[in-house]
């Protein structure tokens, strides 16, 4: 079976994964630590995602490439072994598809608005579709590495883009 994963936040509480822009009232603290991974980036919080009418931040984010392939990423472009990391593991069904889109994130120049073509209607059928680490993510791994960044997780990578809230209680945990 094919999945979708969700980093495990670290500072996660209760068993509802959030939006961001949906702590603001619900943990105030933590979405003050949480919106510090847009620091230099705060265009991404205004960005408008056509197909659900919705911020950035107004939805959750999922991937279907798996978190070993990610990690084994990471450490291929040059960082070290030493972390891990943990993930829902998420069965693709368990998001309803018309809340849902694919971002599919193969332009660099993300400060614009997001064009519609970037966008795919999400099927949990075919969530294997994108579950394949691009070789753009790797390049980026390994240039910003190099450089002595921290890179981002996701990016290239296409993102499961979900306008709702999900319940952890019954998702599996897998560390990488």
């Amino acid at each position: 079976m094919n999945y979708i994963y969700h980093l495990v936040p670290k500072d996660m509480r209760g068993d509802i994964l959030f939006p961001l822009n949906d702590l603001k009232d619900k943990y105030p603290d933590v979405y003050e630590r949480q919106a510090k991974k847009y620091a230099g980036r705060e265009y991404m919080t205004r960005q408008r995602i056509p197909a659900l009418d919705c911020l950035w931040n107004d939805v959750l984010h999922f991937s279907a490439v798996d978190p070993k392939e990610i990690k084994q990423s990471l450490i291929e472009a040059g960082r070290s072994a030493d972390f891990s990391m943990r993930f829902y593991q998420i069965d693709p069904n368990l998001i309803d598809p018309k809340n849902t889109t694919v971002y599919l994130f193969t332009r660099d120049d993300d400060k614009d608005n997001m064009d519609k073509d970037e966008f795919v209607p999400y099927n949990p059928n075919e969530a294997a579709r994108f579950s394949i680490m691009p070789q753009a993510t790797k390049d980026y791994y390994r240039t910003a590495i190099a450089k002595g960044e921290r890179p981002l997780l996701y990016y290239r990578i296409p993102h499961i883009l979900y306008k709702g809230t999900l319940e952890t209680t019954d998702l599996s945990i897998i560390s990488v």
